[in-house]
């Protein structure tokens, strides 16, 4: 079954938006699996594009998407310790699948970052977020 592919300037018409803030909502919420590169082009998968319609009519209900790497487990084996690849962070939390914890110490992962309506963050692997 072949995926519906979505133009970028396509869907930054549908929205309303300009393609700079498509390319920065694309950049904070999307994984690389959700918009390819074709012949410089880009586009949006149908999934890749209906989280960024979420995102544009509700900012809280689609996690920012950050890659990080796994440094150590924590003491509790739903926990790992990670640091933000790109520019400079602190050690944060982010809540794995228990199975998996000693599997990603070491690697980078997607962590998605979610934040409440007081300003709150927890970090959770890509893996928990369901869809």
């Amino acid at each position: 079954m072949p995926t519906t592919e979505i133009p970028f300037a396509d869907l930054a018409k549908e929205l309303k938006i300009t393609k700079f803030q498509l390319a920065k909502i694309r950049d904070e919420k999307l994984s690389d699996k959700d918009w390819k590169l074709v012949k410089g082009r880009q586009y949006f998968t149908e999934e890749g594009a209906d989280k960024v319609r979420l995102a544009v009519a509700v900012p809280l209900a689609v996690p920012k998407r950050l890659v990080m790497r796994a440094l150590k487990a924590a003491p509790n084996p739903h926990w790992l310790y990670c640091i933000p690849e790109k520019g400079l962070g602190d050690k944060v939390l982010v809540a794995v699948k228990p199975s998996w914890c000693d599997r990603l110490v070491g690697k980078l992962i997607n962590v998605d970052v979610i934040e409440d309506a007081n300003g709150g963050k927890t970090y959770r692997h890509e893996a928990l977020g369901g869809k």
